[in-house]
């Protein structure tokens, strides 16, 4: 059922003009980015290393930016469209909706991914980071859009609206994308410090930065990065498991 559900979300994604409009949006971005990244006169001068940083950035943070649109309505559109009740009185189980849902989110980033690499490959061309680039775009991409998509199905269950889901997503996103982008201006103060360590789109950037600009590529030279972004990831999936038995307790749904 888990397949058939995610299938079918793929369906809706991909052959509707939202569905690929995202995507040609996407790539529109990273070729306006990479096309300024090697032509314009001030951000040419930046070493190359940082010109991957730069777009690595982008990258994950566009994916985030679709990722948080396309979850917001995932679940919330069968509240309003009025198919949730025939949905969850189905012969599926509520975990069963729930993760083929999230396998459909995962593999609209794993598309953005996709669309991402032929330029990775040109903006670092001459280098011996691209398979590091794209290897560490993949994992540290996948534990975001991960934690931020199961914090958004647990609000689709609280809220029951994609206004409401929606906005509150993009409020998270924002919070903590503001000083992440600030973080070395921030780390100065002791408090902020602690805040960017617990800060998963931080975990990532400074990822990013620590194996293109730094070269350190491996795992275990990036594990104060990682593990924040795994416990992100389980906390937001306990959010989860809580915000379903709470929708349960409703009566929309028997207990499983």
């Amino acid at each position: 059922m888990i397949k058939t559900i995610w299938l079918k979300e793929m369906r809706e994604e991909l052959f509707t003009w939202k569905g690929m409009a995202w995507l040609l949006v996407a790539s529109l971005l990273f070729s306006l980015v990479s096309y300024l990244l090697l032509t314009n006169k001030e951000l040419s001068l930046l070493d190359q290393t940082e010109m991957l940083w730069l777009l690595g950035k982008v990258i994950i943070g566009v994916g985030l930016l679709i990722v948080a649109i396309d979850a917001s309505s995932i679940l919330t559109n069968e509240f309003e469209k009025e198919t949730a009740e025939s949905l969850f009185l189905a012969p599926v189980g509520l975990h069963q909706i729930i993760w083929g849902k999230l396998f459909a989110v995962l593999t609209v980033w794993l598309l953005v991914l996709l669309i991402s690499i032929p330029y990775i490959l040109v903006t670092a061309a001459g280098t011996h980071l691209v398979l590091a680039f794209v290897r560490y775009t993949f994992l540290l991409g996948t534990l975001g859009v991960l934690g931020f998509s199961l914090l958004i199905l647990a609000l689709s269950l609280f809220f029951r609206s994609s206004k409401n889901t929606l906005t509150t997503s993009l409020l998270v996103l924002l919070t903590l994308a503001v000083p992440a982008l600030f973080s070395s201006t921030l780390k100065t103060n002791a408090v902020a410090d602690i805040l960017s360590r617990i800060n998963p789109l931080d975990s990532i950037f400074a990822s990013l930065d620590n194996v293109l600009v730094d070269y350190q590529l491996s795992l275990l030279q990036n594990w104060q990065f990682i593990v924040p972004l795994i416990v992100f990831c389980l906390l937001t999936f306990f959010l989860l498991e809580i915000s379903k038995k709470q929708f349960q307790k409703t009566g929309i749904v028997k207990e499983e």
